[in-house]
């Protein structure tokens, strides 16, 4: 049996207008009702009115359906029509006997016990047309047995946090055309970028099209922390859809792409491009979309322009952003009968669909539905509370963070958002606690765990992944308001960077205070003590691996990047000054230098480090150099020749002709035993790089060439034996309205909050 619990009664009728339409093979239009009214579908014939009555009572009893029922007969003999055929239709299961009981109710309306539909009557017409189901999207993902299937499948470790995100916001969700133009262009292209300014509805976007791909046959991925996740896992035989949620970061786009991730990136985009069983979607900010473009020409090769689907709110009709309205008060148990009153009295919620900063965040918070809810004083004037947030949308959180949350709750916050990643719960507890150590308070185990407590679900989320607990803020703009906040509290943030536990927490407060007037003097001596004391911290940040011969996927602990560390450190020196520092530097630079000789987890690692720092002016010192060249060596694999021989360019001194012989001999050896046996090799893209590889190490040659061919075709022949995914294409599209219309189905709209009222008392 399908489940409505997602829809809210406006979802449903529009439902059962194109169900029963579907059936008829006619058009029902939604009637302009009021509480004193008792239509919801109508139709003109040529013996007079089709009428329609939709009830969906969520949680109700058959009792409350039946004083509903009796509530219309009233209403309906106030009604002076002729002839007319009336049926009543609801989403509560009814027995033969329910419908006699109902039919009774409703005589002299209703003659026959078929006109009263129930949920079984509903199965059936919905097994009779998919594709009003499959049309209406928030009842074809909340009732796919394949959804639920799919996120709970053990190849993907988020699958049950992200099957909570979507029971969670799917009702609220209102479909519109900017779904259907996105879902399109996606199965179109098979990449599709999608940005906005924050708060806009990006994620919601992104994971409505995940979802919908799951039914459809693809296995949803998520990438967390860079692209090299999907890149392990991805195949041509297997249909996926990954999400790279926020891909750009909020900030730091510059580190977060100097790990040659934009290469990287660009050639995944590619791959899911030229491939029939892979989907890529991808969210970021547009303002850091631009600079990216305009930073990294890799991207722009790769069509990243092209490629964005821009979500504006012009994208959400007047009636669009009316419905996101309706349904999250509709759903919210914080929306109490004051809220409800207030929004009609004077048809207030007007004011709030037109406030020029209204977007689906902050509709969120303003209805409870994220944050710490609705207090007692927001419900007595609801209307000053829900219009103070719109007017200032970047205190969203202030009021709760200054009234609502103890010391220890807003020092546990603020250690948790300036990490700016997902954390364990251990690493959380001892950040909480060094900034409370730092201010001479000792918390015990029980302070943390009430703190905890507090934040969950409101400014904080924590979610089970790999039998570790971890814990994040709920949404970016908390991030953004520590941000405003440590920036105007000069003494907070300077207990911030001297209680820091983590090398990443200083680099988030440098770059988002670093312009702040009010505290970037201060700021400048705290952080160059602040990187001695937390260089050889450990990483904060997990990412996914999978273990050999398992398909599951695990957390597993980011290693500590020095090289990153170094690149930040000198950045810092550079800008802010610190000669004091110098011995100690080189220090850690000879110590990183040493680690290379033995293994080079990232090949772009040391490249990237030894650039930046002689593009500085920094004097490398050529057994550094050195260091990178022997381990880059060993790594022996196509990525690392490719930065071997970036390294080669940028300092030739570092390779006399013998080395580079004996280089250039082993780079040969390794890409013909690839070229022999390329079953590792998963498309073209990758056999392409293999190929500039050699070329830019000097090591190809002729007899090369032969078995560059020979693998190529192998590939195009795996390529073509792969299983497609069911890319069905369903007709949507949402109607136009006049001004004048779009008004008036507003105004129809909210006068089921009034019906509410008046069946509630």
């Amino acid at each position: 049996m399908r489940s409505y619990d997602s829809l809210s009664d406006h979802d449903f009728e529009l439902l059962i207008a194109d169900l029963l339409g579907a059936e008829d093979d006619v058009v029902y239009e939604a009637f302009a009702r009021g509480a004193d009214q008792g239509v919801d579908l109508r139709r003109l014939t040529s013996t007079g009115l089709d009428i329609i009555q939709c009830k969906h009572m969520l949680k109700s009893t058959y009792p409350q359906l039946k004083s509903a029922a009796a509530a219309e007969a009233k209403r309906l003999a106030a009604l002076s029509l002729s002839t007319w055929q009336y049926r009543f239709v609801t989403s509560q299961s009814l027995t033969p006997r329910r419908k006699s009981d109902l039919a009774k109710i409703l005589s002299p309306w209703i003659s026959r016990d078929d006109q009263v539909l129930g949920a079984d009557d509903l199965e059936g017409l919905l097994n009779r047309h998919p594709e009003v189901e499959r049309a209406h999207i928030k009842l074809w993902l909340a009732s796919a047995a394949q959804l639920d299937e799919r996120l709970h499948a053990a190849t993907w470790a988020r699958s049950r946090q992200l099957h909570t995100e979507i029971n969670a916001w799917l009702p609220r969700y209102v479909e519109n055309q900017s779904f259907w133009e996105a879902r399109k262009r996606l199965r179109a292209e098979r990449v599709l970028v999608i940005s906005g300014p924050p708060g806009i509805g990006k994620t919601t976007l992104a994971r409505m099209l995940l979802a919908d791909a799951a039914v459809d046959g693809y296995k949803p991925i998520e990438v967390s922390t860079d692209i090299d996740e999907a890149f392990e896992i991805v195949n041509d035989h297997d249909a996926r859809a990954f999400y790279y949620d926020d891909f750009l970061g909020s900030t730091f786009l510059q580190d977060r792409l100097a790990k040659n991730e934009d290469k990287r990136l660009a050639s995944f985009m590619r791959r899911c491009s030229s491939s029939a069983n892979n989907l890529l979607v991808l969210t970021t900010r547009e303002h850091i979309l631009q600079q990216a473009v305009s930073w990294y020409e890799e991207l722009e090769l790769a069509g990243l322009p092209i490629r964005r689907f821009l979500l504006e709110l012009s994208a959400y009709t007047r009636f669009d952003r009316a419905r996101i309205f309706y349904n999250h008060i509709w759903h919210s148990k914080e929306a109490t009968d004051t809220v409800r009153r207030a929004l009609l009295d004077d048809d207030a919620y007007l004011t709030i669909i037109d406030h020029p900063n209204y977007n689906p965040r902050l509709i969120e918070y303003i209805t409870g539905l994220t944050g710490p809810g609705l207090d007692a004083e927001s419900r007595v004037d609801y209307l000053a509370f829900a219009l103070g947030v719109l007017d200032n949308p970047d205190r969203i959180w202030e009021r709760a963070f200054t009234q609502q949350l103890d010391e220890h709750g807003r020092a546990l916050l603020i250690a948790v958002a300036i990490t700016g990643t997902p954390i364990v719960v251990d690493d959380a507890r001892c950040a909480f606690e060094s900034l409370l150590a730092f201010r001479g308070d000792a918390p015990s185990q029980h302070d943390f765990r009430s703190a905890l407590r507090v934040l969950d679900d409101s400014f904080l989320r924590s979610s089970e992944q790999s039998e570790e607990t971890f814990i994040a803020v709920v949404n970016p703009s908390v991030e953004d308001f520590v941000a405003n906040w440590l920036a105007r509290n000069p003494d907070v943030a300077m207990a911030a960077i001297n209680s820091a536990v983590f090398f990443e927490q200083l680099m988030w407060l440098y770059g988002r205070l670093k312009s702040a007037e009010k505290v970037r003097a201060l700021v400048r001596t705290a952080l160059l003590n602040g990187v001695q004391r937390c260089f050889e911290s450990k990483n904060p940040a997990w990412g996914d691996v999978r273990w050999s011969g398992s398909t599951r996927k695990h957390k597993w602990r980011e290693p500590t990047r020095y090289e990153d560390r170094l690149v930040f450190v000198h950045s810092l020196l550079s800008t802010e000054g610190g000669i004091a520092l110098s011995s100690w530097f080189e220090e850690k630079l000879d110590a990183t230098a040493s680690g290379w000789r033995n293994h080079v987890r990232d090949p772009s690692r040391p490249v990237k480090l030894i650039n930046a720092l002689r593009q500085a002016g920094y004097p490398v010192s050529l057994h550094v150099i050195e260091a990178a060249r022997d381990g880059l060596a060993k790594a022996n694999y196509t990525y690392a020749w490719s930065e071997l021989a970036k390294l080669r360019t940028m300092t030739p001194e570092a390779f006399p002709s013998h080395i580079n012989q004996k280089l250039v001999a082993s780079c040969e050896e390794c890409i013909n035993g690839q070229l022999i046996d390329p079953t590792d090799i998963e498309d073209e893209d990758e056999l392409y790089s293999i190929r500039q590889s050699a070329e830019a190490m000097g090591a190809w040659n002729p007899g090369l060439k032969d078995l560059y061919a020979r693998a190529a075709d192998s590939i195009h022949e795996r390529a073509e034996e792969a299983d497609e995914p069911d890319d069905n294409e369903p007709d949507r599209n949402s109607p136009s309205m006049s001004p004048a219309a779009e008004h008036a189905a507003i105004t129809a709209l909210f006068a089921r909050l009034e019906e509410s009222l008046s069946q509630d008392g």
